[in-house]
């Protein structure tokens, strides 16, 4: 039998890379959803619904193949998703109508969850008691990812076509495919039969939400999401159609707005086993909201600007880069024998709030830059209430907090 996969430099870069690619295929094509919409002679907004329908079944799809790798193995669900996403991603790419392309989306969206819900389980199998700062580092990468894929597409649509951003994100799922194949053996040696079996899934997950613990992670990695997600979705069409930026333009703002985020996820990862996962995802929701609520502020009282829009935006990325690794983290390390189940429920939560957020900035559009203000502050606010309201006064049982000498 062979030995199961121990920590590498090669292994985690893989692990970055997985937890990356649901973001490389959103933010990649963001900048160029109106040359796609013209292209397509599509009516004006509708490329928001193939990004409301992949971050859908990105969610959904974590809820199963979660639970199927904690059952018959993280290898082969990984290498069926990736062969998945890189047939969707090919569809994309040949694609000639917008429903053709939403469709596309959704089945991209399916493969391409199997990809950050097993790299979570995986860092939870092999990195254990030490799973915590590799997660919040996994989550750098992703990070980084979101804010480099924006200026990439942004150049690539510019200087050649809106289908130039999607064949960089097949070539980086294949690559990523290619090195799965060659250099990542099975991490889960304790398989469970009883695991991922559809008549038990619900009473499963029924009982991993019974700690306030868990639900106050996952409301809270949900609506900051959310929050995060109407700024994502609604800011190409303000900041390109508004605000007059070019898609170059718009990629370099967009990408020192989300460069928050990779600041707030090195401060997870350097404080988490000192704090522990409750403290940094109270601090960090409370950045949200003062970012999200200052927003609003500025634009209720001086109007649309660039500045006025991107700067408090820093604070909510910020904050934002300190929930998600520490939410995660909190939610999947205190369940080692079903790790698999946690990250898809965790997984699941993320793209719930942002479909929901998808879904009413799409339903609220009136060509203004209202509808994605007014989304950002309430999901910020519903995720410092939800947080501060399921914590209690105790705190929150997560990663065992190693005190300074």
């Amino acid at each position: 039998m062979a030995h199961p996969a121990s920590p590498s430099r090669s292994l985690f870069l893989i692990l970055v890379a997985l937890t990356a690619l649901g973001e490389i295929s959103t933010q990649l094509i963001v900048p160029s959803l109106g040359a796609l919409e013209l292209a397509m002679s599509a009516r004006p907004g509708s490329s928001l619904l193939a990004l409301s329908v992949f971050v859908g079944a990105f969610g959904l799809g974590q809820l199963v193949l979660g639970p199927l790798s904690d059952r018959i193995g993280r290898r082969p669900v990984l290498l069926a998703g990736l062969s998945v996403y890189l047939l969707a991603t090919l569809w994309l790419l040949l694609a000639g109508s917008m429903a053709e392309f939403i469709a596309a989306r959704v089945l991209q969206g399916l493969g391409a969850c199997a990809a950050i819900v097993l790299a979570r389980a995986i860092v939870r199998d092999v990195w254990q008691a030490q799973a915590g700062p590799a997660l919040a580092q996994t989550v750098i990468g992703m990070l980084c990812a979101i804010a480099v894929a924006p200026m990439l597409g942004g150049a690539l649509s510019l200087h050649a076509g809106w289908r130039a951003p999607i064949a960089l994100a097949l070539l980086v799922g294949a690559c990523t495919l290619v090195a799965v194949l060659n250099l990542y053996r099975e991490s889960n040696p304790r398989l469970d039969p009883q695991a991922g079996q559809l008549k038990t899934l619900a009473g499963n997950y029924a009982d991993l939400l019974k700690a306030r613990s868990f639900q106050a992670f996952a409301l809270t990695l949900a609506c900051t999401y959310g929050a995060m997600f109407a700024m994502i979705a609604g800011s190409s069409a303000v900041y390109m159609g508004l605000l007059g930026l070019s898609a170059a333009q718009y990629g370099l703002i967009f990408g020192l707005i989300v460069s928050g985020l990779i600041a707030g996820a090195f401060f997870t990862q350097r404080m988490i086993m000192h704090w522990g996962p409750d403290k940094i995802v109270a601090l960090g929701v409370a950045l949200v909201a003062m970012g999200s609520l200052s927003t609003w502020a500025i634009y209720q009282g001086l109007g649309l600007s660039v500045l006025g829009l991107s700067l408090p935006q820093v604070l909510v990325t910020l904050g934002g880069g300190m929930v998600l690794p520490a939410s995660v983290a909190g939610a999947v390390m205190p369940n080692a024998q079903r790790a698999g189940l946690a990250a898809g429920f965790m997984g699941f939560a993320q793209m719930a709030g942002a479909t929901l957020s998808g879904v009413l900035l799409s339903l609220l559009q009136d060509g203004s830059a209202w509808p994605m203000v007014l989304l950002n502050s309430l999901f910020a606010a519903a995720a410092f209430c939800a947080f501060q309201l399921l914590r209690g006064r105790a705190p929150i049982a997560g990663l065992a907090v190693v005190k300074r000498p």
